[in-house]
């Protein structure tokens, strides 16, 4: 009987397994490593392998697979993390696992973290989904009317690369200047204290490191720190001009931040409001902000609602 649903979340350092009921229930979960060797050439043989060891594979009814990069008809189009480039997922993978009764999806790992959250996190029960993702970098979903956004390209929910920034100069991983994770990732806010410490004289605690993390600046700011609040604040006003544009393209119910960032809780909520607002007046009067609430586990829950 076919009875279980696998979703794998490929990641740069590991690889997580979600072993589900067909409900959604999580029964079981596990990782491994992933093996960047020779351009990822063994990444897809390690996840089949992992399956058929964990799951008799005539349980299984369906294996979601999300990773970092584009994905368009479950083809991923690049990979830089991985050192993929054009790869097609279902075809690989279905052809390791070799039982044409097993349903292989892949998608973009953001965007199903967005599927998961609103299949069964704090999302739950919204029928349009945003979920912006701060870590490093900025990676974004979209769930319009149950149905996941991946656009022509796989490029939909790309949100980290909107052009925001026309007054700096920071390079993004992109090789584009001006993208939204390079004003308001983790990497993006540091970029900003450090700029604010080298125009200003104001003193700082800041300025007793020689480097410092986004969650330093923002420990800072809740203190009241001048240097570390206006970083903050102009960190969050870049974010909510992001949202404010996205509202205005697809009047999300709700918009969900994720990521280490997010362990800021609703301080940072309360920033993005303050001027997230004043930009969508006098169209929007609430929108429901709210931080992600299945962690890590996101994107294993969106590749069983991909699948189920």
């Amino acid at each position: 009987m076919r009875k279980y649903i696998v979703g794998v979340d490929v990641g740069g350092t590991s690889i997580k397994f979600g072993k589900f009921d067909t409900t959604g229930e999580l029964l079981q979960k596990w990782s491994i490593k992933t093996d960047k060797s020779n351009n990822g050439e063994n990444i897809i043989n390690d996840i089949a392998t992992s399956i058929k060891q964990a799951i008799p594979l005539n349980e299984i009814k369906g294996v979601g697979i999300g990773v970092p990069g584009p994905v368009t008809n479950n083809v991923v189009l690049h990979c830089v993390n991985l050192g993929w480039g054009r790869k097609n997922l279902e075809k690989e993978l279905s052809e390791l696992i070799d039982d044409p009764e097993i349903l292989v999806k892949a998608g973009n790992d953001a965007t199903l973290a967005a599927a998961g959250e609103m299949y069964k996190g704090i999302a739950k029960g919204y029928d349009v989904v945003v979920l912006f993702t701060l870590g490093t970098g900025i990676g974004g979903g979209i769930i319009f009317k149950d149905e996941i956004v991946e656009g022509i390209n796989g490029v939909g929910g790309e949100l980290g690369h909107m052009q925001v920034d026309f007054k700096h100069n920071f390079t993004c991983a992109c090789g584009k200047r001006g993208c939204l994770e390079t004003v308001a990732s983790a990497t993006g806010i540091v970029n900003l204290a450090k700029s604010n410490l080298m125009k200003s004289k104001a003193r700082s605690p800041l300025r007793r490191f020689e480097t410092f993390s986004a969650k330093k600046v923002f420990d800072y700011a809740k203190e009241g720190d001048y240097i570390a609040k206006k970083t903050i604040d102009e960190a969050m006003k870049y974010l909510a001009f992001a949202m404010a544009n996205v509202t205005y393209t697809i009047n999300p119910e709700i918009i969900v931040i994720g990521g280490g960032v997010s362990n800021a809780g609703n301080y940072i909520i309360e920033q993005i409001e303050k001027h997230y607002y004043e930009m969508v007046k006098p169209f929007i009067s609430h929108t429901n902000f709210a931080i992600a609430s299945l962690g890590n586990e996101a994107g294993i829950y969106g590749c069983c609602y991909m699948v189920k």
